[in-house]
């Protein structure tokens, strides 16, 4: 060090001690502005630690992971692990927030509190000490020729025990000032460095973990797309039953304002048969092939026969001559007390987990309601109640009970007791003994002949078994297409191959006019019986034998796989960065294909399209597209994808 390079205490010294002494003083208060920045520094990561783990808390309180229709309805237990991993990125954060602690704010405060005071303190310590050295060096210069000797020696005896001090602390001085000039050199880059240093682990903990999400972040965005489109269907639907409702209302309306309300003398029977709704009658055959139907249903004002006071219930009649009434018991939580089993092989447990809460949470829960029915078997109608001031009322008067009833208007009134009039005659005239039975209806996956024929696909029955199951034992499609992952479970519509899930996202991001990316196990309404039979006359073999043509053809003769005009293919360990390159250069630049070479007089590739579409050859209209100079989409679906 340059720095005390001679010793003496000279002016030399005293300019190199009062020098270090200001910059010392000056580093002082940069250390304090940089302590309180990191102090806010670490208050704004704390801060931080604690709005992840209170957004997870709220995430959790809002829906995740509970078991109940609420939480299962806004995807609760898909949520569930997404707010596991914000808990995991917090831990990551209090892992940096610690590691600056330690790192920076603890060891600063170590060097203002212990080295630079230690600069202080010596300081103090060397004033004090050159004090009394001036002072014993004044005296004994000060002393007279005559002075008595004892008294020359005590003095020069204080003037050598004061220089020694004053040394000794003009030393401990340059050493304090030499410490502190060492340390500038390498703490605070020391310190700087390991907490970027954290930050770089910090960042490269959530790297991995949100990359190891990844796959299932893709699958909930699908999921969700999904439950979008089918939600606007639903909703359509809706709109039109509404509408159609409306309709049917005011039309019922109309037809029975038209009929003639039957006389209303006090303690008249209704005539069986006066009236009747003539739309009863089919109805009610209906049910003898197993086919119930509801001939009117809605509110009437029944009067109780203990305590005479009127209660609003909902009727049913029904084809099978049913009348009953529902009154609600009140309505209970509907917690789910079982685990949902599925398949232990489906990958995507844990959305059919998901839909299958969701199913049982949307369901009507009759156990909330109890009902009530009314024997119409042998049962009249009659049109006046005890109380004459009530113009809507009519009874129903059974073998066991009387049961009085009140519309909410006369044209209400009217068809309730013509519907009902034309079921008792329906009764009474038929024997229907059929009504109550329930026909089984056969499997959905046994379908009866017609004169269309069926297709091979439709007489085996594919149903039977998952899509995935059955699409995996065609040729090559026990492994990914591009990558060669086991157990492929995603499929390109259009290009008639299976996929993971890793190459699926590849093959969404190019677009659905290369590519219409779709899940074998989500997405099932995708897979109707004409586009499981083209995925049969294809597979991962034969396709891969148009689209990496040049990389067989160089397999076969034992040239390297890497030409000019072809890139490797990658296996399922590689990174996604090669699989995207691949697939580019596979689908889009069309790099991998063998292209036929069209002789003079050949005809176009249109026209050979058109040959092999005529001769229903399928595979040779996948070939001929894939080799055309356009992207077509090779398959179209009319379902609701």
């Amino acid at each position: 060090m340059a720095n005390f390079i001679k010793l003496e205490d000279s002016p030399m010294f005293q300019n190199q001690i009062s020098f270090l002494e200001n910059t010392t003083n000056e580093l002082k208060d940069r250390c304090q502005t940089l302590y309180k920045g990191s102090k806010k520094f670490m208050t704004a990561l704390g801060e931080a630690f604690n709005g992840d783990n209170s957004f997870a808390d709220s995430l959790e309180a809002f829906g995740g992971g509970q078991d109940d229709p609420i939480s299962v309805s806004i995807g609760g237990p898909i949520v569930s692990k997404f707010i596991n991993a914000f808990r995991e990125l917090a831990n990551y954060k209090e892992m940096l927030l610690s590691q600056v602690e330690h790192l920076l704010v603890d060891r600063l405060m170590h060097f203002m509190t212990v080295d630079l005071q230690d600069v202080k303190e010596s300081r103090q310590q060397f004033s004090k000490a050159k004090y009394v050295y001036d002072q014993a060096r004044e005296k004994f210069v000060s002393l007279k020729k005559n002075t008595r000797g004892d008294i020359v020696v005590e003095l020069e005896e204080d003037l050598q025990n004061s220089k020694s001090s004053f040394e000794r602390r003009r030393f401990d001085l340059a050493t304090a000032l030499m410490n502190i000039e060492a340390k500038k050199k390498y703490e605070f880059l020391e310190s700087i460095s390991a907490i970027m240093d954290a930050h770089l682990r910090y960042f490269k903990l959530g790297y991995d973990l949100l990359s190891q999400l990844e796959p299932f972040i893709h699958q909930v965005l699908t999921y969700a797309q999904q439950s979008k489109e089918l939600a606007n269907v639903e909703q359509d639907k809706l709109e039109k039953r509404i509408q159609e409702f409306r309709t049917q209302a005011e039309i019922d309306t109309l037809r029975v304002s038209n009929n003639i309300e039957p006389s209303t003398n006090a303690g008249s029977i209704q005539v069986v048969g006066m009236n009747l709704d003539k739309s009863v009658e089919p109805l009610m055959l209906s049910s003898i092939e197993g086919e119930v139907q509801t001939i009117k249903q809605g509110y009437l004002l029944k009067r109780s026969s203990s305590r005479g006071d009127w209660k609003r219930r909902f009727f049913v009649l029904d084809s099978r001559g049913s009348l009953y009434y529902y009154r609600n018991k009140g309505i209970k939580p509907m917690g789910y007390h079982h685990q949902h089993t599925g398949s232990a092989g489906d990958s995507s447990g844990v959305f059919a987990k998901f839909r299958a809460r969701h199913s049982r949470s949307l369901s009507f829960n009759e156990g909330t309601l109890g009902s009530s029915t009314v024997d119409l078997r042998a049962s009249t109608i009659k049109l006046d109640t005890e109380d004459t001031d009530l113009r809507l009322c009519f009874r129903i008067l059974t073998p066991l009970k009387t049961y009085t009833l009140q519309a909410e208007n006369g044209v209400d009134r009217m068809d309730w007791v013509n519907k009902i009039t034309a079921v008792i005659v329906s009764l009474l005239n038929s024997h229907i003994q059929q009504q109550h039975v329930e026909i089984p209806r056969p499997p959905p996956n046994v379908t009866s002949p017609n004169s269309h024929g069926t297709s091979e696909i439709e007489q085996t029955g594919y149903r039977a078994e998952p899509i995935s199951s059955l699409l995996r034992k065609i040729p090559g499609n026990d492994v990914c297409a591009e990558c060669s992952a086991v157990e492929p479970d995603w499929a390109s519509l259009n290009l008639g191959i299976l996929l993971c899930i890793e190459c699926s996202g590849v093959h969404r991001n190019l677009g659905v006019h290369i590519s219409k990316v779709r899940s074998l196990t989500l997405d099932v309404k995708v897979w109707e019986p004409s586009i499981v039979e083209l995925f049969c006359t294809l597979g991962n073999a034969y396709c891969n034998s148009i689209w990496e043509g040049l990389l067989l053809k160089n397999e076969s003769v034992d040239e390297p796989k890497a030409t000019s005009t072809s890139v490797p293919k990658p296996c399922a360990k590689d990174v996604i960065s090669l699989k995207e390159k691949y697939i580019h250069a596979k689908y889009v630049d069309k790099l991998l294909i063998i292209k036929d070479a069209l002789q003079p007089g050949d005809p176009p590739n249109l026209t050979n399209i058109w040959q092999a579409v005529k001769t229903d050859n399928i595979q040779e209209v996948y070939r001929l597209l894939a080799i055309s100079e356009i992207n077509i989409g090779l398959v179209e679906c009319d379902c609701e994808c």
